[in-house]
């Protein structure tokens, strides 16, 4: 999933700042956090090496939560489905208009 983010999402974030953080021994095995922030949204993501994914997205002018989500690794066909939900949000918020496909 961390190769989905960076091949279908992260390209359409141009106005995001962006920042990946590792972790050898996170809850689930080790973790990549990808924290991502403009002056209207931001959370992060959590992929860990056990096929573990987390997703937290807020709204800052709302403040409140839009996405809130733990996936299991057997719920892959769910967590592409979020991958690509965040990146819909992301995008409508500042990011590119184009879809990397």
């Amino acid at each position: 999933m961390l190769e989905f983010f960076k091949s279908k999402i992260e390209p359409n974030l141009k106005g995001f700042e962006i920042k990946y953080k590792y972790f050898e021994q996170g809850d689930f095995g080790s973790l990549v956090q990808i924290e991502f922030n403009n002056e209207l949204q931001g959370g992060e993501i959590d992929f860990w090496s056990t096929g573990w994914l987390s997703i937290h997205l807020v709204d800052y002018i709302k403040g409140e939560a839009q996405i809130n989500i733990f996936l299991s690794p057997n719920e892959k066909s769910e967590q592409e489905k979020m991958l690509l939900l965040l990146r819909d949000s992301l995008i409508s918020s500042g990011g590119d208009t184009k879809e990397a496909s």
